[in-house]
């Protein structure tokens, strides 16, 4: 808990109105805190979102488990100046089993079952970094964390309902290395 704490005060302490990125006069990571700095946050309300995905009091939420198709999307748009890889860490309630999962993907929309986020279930909103299942399971992702290599540039998260799980915000975050 004490590392989620600490990654949600960097984060805020970063960024703080909107998402952007942190100055490049900024202490290089070191061991002890690459883990957790953040390049960039972004709050749910800087997505565009489609049903059946809403945005109520600051939380992107579905109210009902769907399959790629029928689900609602939210997007993301950011812009990196470093090409390197990055993972996405998100605050997300993931009450249970049966409501704990998105699709995810950069810049193009997810597959069905490759790109499913399987949350490990929360008590209330907690940090969590994206997975994809990959060939793996609901018990066991083949990435995790989910490393995307990004270029230089603007680029689109694309976050699509599966399950009710809850969505407060995300961080876009250099991979450690």
């Amino acid at each position: 808990m004490k590392t989620s704490s600490a990654f949600l005060l960097a984060c805020a302490l970063a960024v703080p109105s909107s998402a952007q990125e942190a100055p490049t006069n900024a202490a290089p990571p070191t061991a002890s805190n690459q883990v957790i700095q953040a390049v960039l946050m972004l709050p749910v309300s800087a997505a565009v979102v489609n049903a059946p995905l809403v945005l109520t009091n600051g939380v992107i939420s579905q109210p009902e488990q769907t399959e790629l198709a029928g689900g609602g999307k939210a997007v993301f748009t950011f812009t990196v100046t470093n090409a390197g890889d990055y993972v996405i860490r998100a605050l997300v309630n993931a009450p249970a089993e049966d409501a704990n999962s998105f699709y995810v993907n950069v810049d193009a929309p997810p597959e069905d079952p490759a790109m499913i986020w399987d949350i490990e279930v929360t008590n209330g909103f907690e940090q969590r970094t994206v997975g994809w299942r990959g060939k793996g399971d609901v018990d066991s992702d083949e990435f995790v964390p989910k490393r995307f290599k990004l270029s230089a540039g603007a680029h689109k998260l694309i976050i699509m309902g599966r399950e009710p799980a809850q969505l407060k915000s995300i961080a876009i975050c250099p991979a450690a290395t």
